[in-house]
């Protein structure tokens, strides 16, 4: 069964590079219609809800407890540092996309407004 779940971890990961890599191609690559683009959008963002959202939110013991809470905290460290980085960049070419320091935002107040809920218990 464990090997099934790793197996299934990278199809998962593969599926969403390849789809993310389709959506983002240079259009010299990959010219896809209105329709296309519509549904890799759609597919896309199904596939990251999901991931993000349900896939391996159940732990069963304190141990993948624990394995979680690092995972999240990792991927909040790396998300929070490729949005820096965008941030950055962009703002130093003077076309800042609105989304990336809202997204930021969003998620530091997160941080903070758990952190802080926690520690009132």
């Amino acid at each position: 069964m464990k090997k099934y779940k790793q197996l299934l971890d990278v199809v998962l990961l593969l599926g969403l590079a390849v789809i993310t890599l389709l959506a983002i191609a240079p259009k010299t690559f990959v010219m896809p219609s209105s329709l296309q683009m519509l549904i890799l959008a759609v597919v896309l963002g199904l596939i990251a809800t999901f991931l993000v959202l349900l896939w391996r939110e159940q732990p069963e013991d304190e141990r993948e407890m624990q394995n979680q809470a690092l995972a999240s905290r990792s991927a909040y460290f790396v998300g929070a540092l490729v949005l820096i980085t965008a941030l950055i960049i962009q703002s130093l070419r003077h076309q800042l996309d609105s989304a990336i320091p809202i997204a930021l935002m969003a998620m530091i107040a997160t941080k903070i407004i758990v952190q802080r809920a926690k520690d009132g218990e």
